[in-house]
């Protein structure tokens, strides 16, 4: 506890004075005479310059407070950490910081041993202890002598009962059960000891309080883990850059915000640029190393391999087959992969921060993707290819079960649902496709339907796009499964949809399933290529065909399609499709599909918003507010970009509602958002690269209407710069699109002439 100067024996005198004990009970306690005891007082007085035992005692508080070293560096992200350690040591005698390694539980630990005002903390390191050393370490720490034959215990009792102590036990894993009995007996021999350990599993006494570390928090601009990352960089001496902030937040994302591995990103950023260590952790995470401080912390590797050795082999196998999951899981897929009687080691796989919760209601597990890579590099591929096989089956199961409700559950469980669920089968689907196995059909319909109804994101749609082209997938598909596929891809590739089409009426022709859904999807392709004559053919054949057989949710979608249709086009037929569209919502409500009367009523919304900006705007507030009741953040999306086209105030900020409809995967809103986006641009730069950001999203999804109004945007935007040549140029790209006078039409009025007499336009 003191420092160099001080004899082993001086500090145990130092340490009996602390204690309050007199020169008497000291020769007693030693075995030394009391002049002994004396002339190593008098040294001490010297050395610490005490005038008095008060001021001895005063030194020697003062050494043991020096003896905790937290790093200098910042600590960030741990203040309601070390407000709930206060309180639960408030309330109780024993906590223990339970954590994955390198998560950065001795830090914490040391931070708050520091800060105590009340307490005289006692550090005592366990790392490289064996069972029978742990009281022994404790009694060197504190600087006692143990008399000859005397019980060990009962002496650091009374030792720690003479001062109001914290004993900090830190790395107790290896010798836990130790642990537990020294801590067991020394609480109840020192009634106001308190104990703080640190464990990556907690160690199981009922008196035990367990406070679990997680890694610091990493999404959100200045999170914690970025925060920490900037302090490390700043202090390996390494500039950031404000260009370079966006790829430290995503480093921090991709190392879950554990405090270990940020440093090792800081350390290597002394020989990388952090784009280059960005690339890298794509690749491989165990690319993190560093020369020093050797031992566990050296690298990501070496601190998982002190976890990992302590698993038995069942929780070793357990682990293993639970990595190999491609994303979160509950208890029943975790024993649908690792067997039934693999719950009782997932729990203890989360008891040892191996596995970290992610929800609680209901219950789902995931594992930190670095400690994911740890244990699959450790994995035979037959094992990882066994356990996907069987996550694909399961879920397959479940998905066929969730979609065939899905129609009619608008409730807000059946939306969290589906934000659980639909990662999972686009996992799935992707390993289905491409491993040829048999439930891709199934999984594709499924998320199609999940997709539609409760929202899209763009991993699911990009999977579902890959099946709609998959041959294996169009091979077994009949008309049904078709239109199911191509209702969730409409709003992204209408080209593909088109495709869909043709071939369900091609097999409607043989026998090969449902007429109807083949007209119907063959109609809704047509509608979103603005070609009106064969789209309200088709539907009005799909809607004969449905009536016949009283489907009212088919008749519902038809004559939304119908609506679109009608809204299409510059010759648009405004009254015709609000009369379609209350059909579809009438008989929307009659099959209970709630979320789709909504998305009827956004789609009344913005097609009124030119012709009736009144009720368009009721529509819309309407809409977004039943979309928010029950969290279907697509909806919401649909109903700002109508607000946005109002002009209203709570649309929100445009940047991020294009972020939205990116993220979702919704092609056609974001060509709108991105127009909405320019328009608001206060330069003629921006609004010029941001139109082309639209038009390439117009022309990547097939929809050439969208195509055309980017393009009439983006000459009006080259001719506002000043930029006649560019804005002809586009002019005549729209003319390629529909008629060189329609693009004549489109030119601002002073460039009109030019372009006609360019063309010999009459």
């Amino acid at each position: 506890m003191g420092g160099p100067l001080l004899t082993p024996r001086e500090r145990a005198v130092l340490a009996a004075v602390e204690r309050r004990w007199n020169n008497s009970e000291i020769a007693a306690e030693l075995f030394i005479s009391v002049r002994t005891v004396e002339s190593h007082i008098a040294s001490l007085r010297r050395k610490l310059r005490a005038d008095t035992r008060a001021d001895l005692i005063s030194a020697a508080l003062a050494l043991r407070d020096a003896s905790v070293h937290p790093p200098a560096n910042p600590l960030r992200g741990r203040g309601r950490d070390l407000a709930a350690i206060a309180g639960l040591l408030a309330s109780g005698r024993w906590v223990t910081l339970a954590g994955v390694g390198g998560v950065g539980k001795t830090r914490l630990a040391l931070e708050y041993a520091r800060d105590q005002s009340e307490r005289v903390p006692l550090v005592v390191e366990l790392e490289h202890a064996q069972p029978s050393e742990v009281a022994a370490r404790i009694t060197r720490t504190l600087g006692l002598e143990l008399p000859p034959g005397a019980e060990l215990t009962d002496t650091l009792g009374v030792a720690l009962s003479a001062q109001d102590y914290l004993l900090v036990l830190d790395n107790a894993d290896r010798v836990g059960r130790a642990t537990t009995d020294a801590v067991r007996r020394l609480l109840r021999r020192a009634p106001d000891l308190r104990v703080l350990v640190t464990s990556r599993t907690p160690l199981g006494d009922p008196d035990e309080v367990v406070h679990s570390v997680r890694p610091l928090a990493s999404a959100g601009v200045d999170s914690p883990a970025t925060a920490l990352l900037l302090d490390r960089l700043r202090t390996a001496g390494t500039a950031v850059a404000d260009a370079d902030r966006a790829t430290a937040d995503r480093i921090c994302a991709r190392l879950d915000g554990l405090p270990l591995a940020l440093e090792l990103a800081a350390s290597v950023a002394r020989h990388l640029p952090l784009a280059a260590i960005e690339a890298r952790l794509v690749a491989d995470v165990g690319s993190l190393d560093r020369a020093s401080p050797d031992g566990r912390h050296r690298s990501l590797a070496t601190a998982f391999e002190w976890t990992w050795d302590l698993l038995t082999a069942e929780d070793q196998d357990v682990l293993r087959r639970l990595a190999a999951l491609p994303g979160t899981f509950d208890f029943e897929l975790a024993a649908a992969v690792a067997g039934r009687g693999s719950n009782g080691a997932a729990l203890r796989l989360l008891d040892q921060s191996l596995l970290i919760p992610v929800s609680a209601d209901p219950p789902r597990l995931r594992m930190l993707a670095v400690m994911r890579e740890f244990v699959l590099a450790r994995t035979d591929p037959g094992l990882i290819d066994e356990v996907r096989r069987k996550h694909t089956e399961h879920t397959a199961v479940i998905a066929r079960r969730f979609a065939g409700q899905a129609r009619t559950d608008a409730s807000p469980e059946a939306g969290r649902t589906s934000a659980i669920l639909c990662p999972e089968v686009n996992a799935a689907l992707r390993w289905a496709l491409s491993t040829r196995h048999p439930s891709a059909l199934d999984l594709a319909t499924a998320l199609s339907i999940g997709v539609e109804q409760y929202g899209a994101d763009v991993d699911s749609i990009t999977a579902l796009v890959r099946a709609s082209t998959d041959a294996a997938v169009l091979e077994e598909a009949d008309a049904d499964d078709l239109l199911a596929l191509g209702n969730a891809i409409a709003f992204v590739d209408v080209d593909r949809v088109t495709a869909l089409g043709d071939r369900a009426l091609a097999l409607a022709t043989h026998g090969g399933g449902s007429r109807r859904a083949a007209h119907q999807l063959a109609g809704l392709a047509a509608a979103y290529r603005d070609d009106r004559k064969a789209a309200l053919a088709h539907l009005a054949e799909a809607e004969r065909l449905a009536a016949e057989r009283g489907e009212d949710w088919e008749l519902g979608a038809i004559r939304q399609a119908r609506g679109i249709a009608l809204n299409s086009g510059p010759d648009a037929d405004l009254p015709g499709a609000l009369e379609a569209f209350s059909a579809a919502m009438r008989a929307y409500a009659r099959a209970d599909d709630l979320t789709h009367v909504n998305n009827v009523r956004y789609m009344m919304a913005s097609a009124a918003v030119e012709t009736d900006p009144r009720m368009a705007r009721v529509w819309a507030a309407e809409c977004r507010a039943y979309a928010e009741a029950v969290f279907n953040e697509h909806e919401v999306a649909h109903a700002r970009i109508v607000q946005a086209t109002l002009g209203l105030e709570e649309a929100g900020d445009l940047d991020e509602l294009v972020d939205t409809f990116r993220r979702l995967g919704d092609l056609r809103c974001l060509n709108r958002a991105l127009i909405l986006s320019a328009d608001a641009a206060r330069d003629s730069r921006t609004r010029i690269s941001r139109l082309a950001g639209g038009l390439e999203i117009a022309v990547t999804s097939g929809d050439h209407g969208r195509e055309a109004a980017t393009l009439r945007a983006l000459a009006h935007a080259h001719h506002d710069a000043g930029d006649s040549a560019a804005a002809l140029g586009v002019l005549d790209r729209l003319a390629s699109l529909t008629t060189a006078d329609a693009a004549s039409a489109a030119c601002p009025e002073d460039l009109r002439a030019a372009y006609r007499a360019e063309h010999a336009l009459v």
